[in-house]
Order: structure tokens, then sequence, then C-alpha cells
């Protein structure tokens, strides 16, 4: 549990450099990029597996724990993935699989964005993946809403409700429940960019899965609010 303690606070360094330069990344590459190189400082070591060196060597390949696309059945991958060191021993084969099959993730992580076709149709697929690992899931949504109407139009009102309506999907699902009552958790967060009004209140919203509604995030607080909503998951 102190590993995933340690996870979750660097997810919430990585969520809160994010809001604070929401032009950090182009696309859902970029994110990955990003987290990706977060965890691999953090768990840089290279661990043994079963694949030998050459037919009659006694020394065998090595691989570290995260990785990037990593297969999980059914011609799917998932973005990042952190392996427990006891299966990377079992990894027979260059393909870093156990036999045939593919390793269940200690740890895995789907990530999206607003640029994301058929947003609904995403999560849920995201969700399906993240059930198949063995310890902890982390759903995370960045939208980037670039509309200028001002609040309290009817353009800035249908905005609102398209996009809580597409982030709260996760929640709708049986298997993500919050309060620590499941495996998976869900990070979806809102970045209003631009706006011709003057003072921009609640320039980034969270969904708050405690009391599952959205929650202004003050700024200079991020990585705090960050880690509070994921320890009430």
């Amino acid at each position: 549990m102190e590993e995933l303690a340690h996870i979750d606070r660097i997810i919430a360094d990585f969520c809160s450099e994010v809001i604070s330069e929401p032009l950090c990344f182009f696309s859902e590459a970029d994110l990955q990029g990003l987290l990706f190189a977060k965890l691999l400082d953090q768990f840089p070591q290279k661990l043994e597996t079963s694949v030998k060196r050459g037919p009659k060597a006694k020394s065998k390949y090595r691989t570290g724990r995260v990785h990037r696309e990593y297969g999980v059945g059914e011609d799917r991958r998932m973005d990042i993935v952190m392996f427990d060191p006891k299966d990377i021993s079992q990894i027979d084969s260059p393909n870093l699989q156990i036999g045939k099959k593919y390793l269940k993730p200690a740890v895995g992580i789907e990530l999206g964005t607003e640029k994301t076709q058929d947003s609904e149709a995403h999560l849920k697929n995201d969700i399906e993946k993240l059930k198949k690992v063995s310890k902890r899931g982390y759903l995370i949504h960045f939208f980037r809403d670039t509309t200028s109407a001002d609040v309290g139009t009817k353009t800035r009102d249908k905005t609102e409700a398209k996009i809580k309506r597409i982030l709260q999907i996760p929640f709708e699902s049986h298997e993500v429940k919050p309060a620590g009552r499941g495996k998976i958790k869900v990070l979806c967060f809102i970045l209003r960019l631009s706006r011709r009004h003057k003072k921009i209140w609640g320039k980034c919203e969270a969904f708050d899965p405690k009391n599952k509604e959205w929650k202004k995030i003050n700024l200079q607080r991020t990585k705090g609010e960050i880690r509070s909503i994921l320890n009430k998951q």
C-alpha cells in the first residue's frame, strides 16, 4: 500500500502540472510521455526476466516495471502499465509475455483529452481495460474548454451541460465506486482557457467522487486537492 500511496503522489504532481500549464500537451501522446517520464524517474530499476541471453547463457535479459502501450488482449493496449516484480521474473517471451499471455498489470493508467473522438465510448472502453489490473487503475481525463461564451449565456450553459455529462460517465459505472470501494480511481478535470469574462471563477473543476459533484479547484493548492480526491476513492 505504501507504493500505491507513492504512485498517488506522482499522479497528483502530474495532474497539478498539467492544470497549471494546460498548453503542455497537444494530444494524449504528450500526456503519456510526461507521466511515463515521471514514473520512470521514480521506478528506474531493471529486473531479471526468465529469457536467457543465449542458448547456453546463464544470465537473463532484464526489463523495467513501467511500459507504454502494453497489450491487454483483444487487440487492445493500455496507455501506461507497471508490472509487479514477481511477474517480471516469470516473463519467458521477448514480447514480454508469460507463455502467450500478457501479464496482468499491477497498475494501469488510461489518459484522455477533449480531442478524443466519441468521449463516451472512449471512457467506457478505458474502464473495461482498467478492470484487468491487479492492484489499481487510474482513469485521467483533461477536457480543455476553449469556448469563449460568457457565464450565464445559453451557449455557455449548453457547453457546461455537455462537458459535465461526458465526464460523469465513469461514475455511472458499477465498477467505479468512490469512497475506497473500487480499485479504479478517476480524475476528471475541466480546464477553461478562453473566456471573454474578465474574471474566470472556476478556471479548473474536478469531479468529487464522494459527493458526486463538480468542485472548483484552488490553483494555489492543486496537489493537495487532487490528493484529497484520490484518498476519497
